[in-house]
């Protein structure tokens, strides 16, 4: 997959786009002695992809803080559906 970086700025912001569908942006914030990420994912037109996309990022972060809290995360899919479930609710409201 081709892609493009198009901010960098370490330790800070890293953001990237690939084709014409996605651009994601990953932002660090030092908030006292833990650290604020933010990903925001631009271009996600079609409604049932941001749904996908939503859960998906959501499930990967919930990984990522069980890793930095030396816990073993559940099964990936499992927290997907999960989360899509509660996405669809959101999104619908």
């Amino acid at each position: 997959m081709k892609s493009e970086i198009t901010e960098y700025d370490p330790p800070r912001k890293l953001s990237f786009t690939w084709g014409s569908t996605g651009g994601v942006t990953f932002e660090l914030e030092p908030r006292g002695d833990k650290v604020l990420l933010t990903v925001i994912h631009r271009r996600v037109i079609d409604p049932t992809m941001r749904l996908n996309v939503s859960a998906g990022w959501h499930a990967h972060l919930d990984v990522l803080v069980d890793r930095l809290s030396g816990k073993e995360p559940p099964p990936f899919w499992d927290g997907w559906v999960r989360l899509k479930k509660e996405y669809e609710r959101r999104f619908s409201a």
